[in-house]
């Protein structure tokens, strides 16, 4: 009896399809402190998703921010789409070679964390004056969308946070608030807003000033899924 069950268990687990491995973060770890390209910073199993250059230390070099994501199909054999995550590398020119002085395997959505608002993965990292964007939008009916600032601390080699937008809107009952913190100061802005039909616009319904907390806080310690 038991070498019966045996068999049929033997059996069962040979027919089954071997399960898809999860996704997982970036092992921060394995990421090179230097380089002489922007590709001698990619791990094994990583590609780059975006490039993006400019300034970031104000030393006039072409410092370089990297969007990466799992290397493995964007999807499963059955048209599945597969889960893949993100890492953002802040890479500087220095004597003609880059160095790495920012890392998060958080701070993006995965491939498939976005809900049906996910977009293709492009312009979802900028660069404006010096300053790191981090701009993405996830949800369907209930959206949310962040708008997050992260500017080079030369005193701290990290890059540290410095504001966020967080615009949260409801589509089908047409309300939005939009809350905006300037995370130095600690100055935080909440607008109200009500879409008008007759406009066929937003229109303001309140605004409000506050104070925050100041914190110090960097690029490592932000992880998006908290929104």
């Amino acid at each position: 009896m038991r070498m019966t069950l045996l068999a049929v268990s033997l059996s069962v687990s040979l027919s089954l399809p071997a399960l898809a491995q999860d996704a997982a973060p970036l092992d921060l770890s394995r990421v090179p402190k230097q380089g002489a390209t922007a590709k001698d910073f990619v791990p094994a199993g990583w590609k780059i998703e975006q490039t993006v250059q400019g300034d970031l230390d104000k030393k006039g070099g072409a410092d370089t921010l990297l969007q990466l994501v799992e290397d493995k199909p964007a999807e499963s054999a059955d048209g599945v789409p597969n889960e893949r995550t993100r890492a953002l590398l802040a890479l500087l020119a220095e004597g003609g070679k880059l160095r790495l002085a920012g890392a998060s395997n958080k701070v993006l959505y995965c491939t498939t964390c976005t809900g049906t608002l996910g977009g293709t993965g492009e312009g979802l990292v900028k660069i404006a004056k010096g300053v790191v964007l981090v701009d993405q939008l996830s949800g369907s009916r209930e959206s949310t969308g962040t708008l997050l600032r992260f500017r080079y601390d030369a005193k701290a080699d990290r890059f540290a946070f410095i504001g966020e937008d967080v615009t949260r809107t409801d589509r089908l009952e047409g309300t939005t608030e939009k809350v905006s913190t300037n995370l130095l100061t600690g100055q935080r802005v909440t607008d109200n807003l009500r879409y008008d039909p007759k406009k066929d616009k937003e229109v303001p319904v309140s605004s409000k000033k506050s104070q925050v907390p100041v914190k110090k806080a960097y690029l490592e310690d932000v992880d998006i899924s908290s929104y």
